[in-house]
């Protein structure tokens, strides 16, 4: 998926995100996670210290470098990415495919073949034991352990 432990995705909230430029873009604030497979997708994050502009950025090419995240992609682009509206920690199959499509990437449905590799079960469960073979995308705030 990308060259990240995923194992240590939990741990990246308040990490800067930097862009392909090496520039920095803003703190990883959540971490979205796709329900039929329990990876992480999305960080969603929070640009300037007094800024309220907060936006979501794809992990499937992320890297760890050090104390930061870097990903593919230019601040503005990452600034210009769709607002999402997500008060309750869910996004909606219109926002999920406006997003995939602001980041070229291709949207569909979650395959079976990802859930059963067992990649990041230990983040996050699967709701069922079975993953449906063409279950629907569906993004999810992922909650922290502790949490409820």
């Amino acid at each position: 998926m990308s060259g990240y432990d995923l194992d240590d995705v939990p741990n990246w909230r308040g990490r800067d995100v930097i862009d392909s430029n090496g520039h920095a873009v803003g703190v990883i604030t959540d971490l979205y996670v796709d329900d039929a497979t329990g990876r992480p997708e999305w960080a969603m994050v929070k640009s300037g210290l007094f800024s309220h502009h907060v936006t979501f950025v794809p992990l499937s090419a992320a890297s760890a470098r050090g104390m930061g995240v870097q990903v593919p992609f230019d601040q503005r682009h990452i600034h210009d990415a769709p607002k999402m509206d997500h008060p309750d920690g869910r996004l909606s199959a219109d926002e999920e495919a406006r997003l995939y499509a602001h980041y070229g990437l291709e949207y569909g449905p979650a395959t079976s073949d990802a859930a059963a590799s067992g990649a990041g079960a230990e983040f996050i469960a699967p709701a069922t034991d079975r993953v449906e073979e063409e279950a629907p995308r569906r993004l999810r705030r992922h909650e922290p352990s502790g949490e409820q």
